[in-house]
């Protein structure tokens, strides 16, 4: 009985280290500084839309697709997506996050 108590609280503590430890990922914010430098190619400090399409993922995405996530990415339209504007506007890019606007 006693060894069957101790399994079930080591167990249920295991699972609530787990929990914690899930729940802390999902609010760590990027590394934005290792993002821009995964992109940007040619180390310019920015990343143009072809770097951007160019840059090797986990899946395979549709150019369409990276191509409208770089437009919001790219607030100012310039064609290059600095440190600041990836800071600013990565939440949009993915269609998360705390940078969504509340649709009225």
């Amino acid at each position: 009985m006693k060894l069957n108590t101790v399994k079930l609280g080591v167990l249920a503590l295991g699972l609530f280290g787990f929990s914690l430890s899930m729940s802390a990922q999902e609010k760590k914010e990027p590394n934005f500084e290792k993002i821009l430098k995964k992109f940007d190619a040619d180390e310019n400090g920015s990343v143009s839309l072809e770097e951007f399409k160019n840059a090797k993922r986990k899946n395979e995405i549709p150019a369409e697709k990276l191509e409208k996530q770089y437009v919001k990415l790219d607030a100012d339209k310039d064609g290059a997506v600095t440190l600041v504007e990836l800071k600013e506007n990565w939440g949009k890019s993915k269609g998360k996050g705390r940078n969504k606007k509340k649709q009225d």
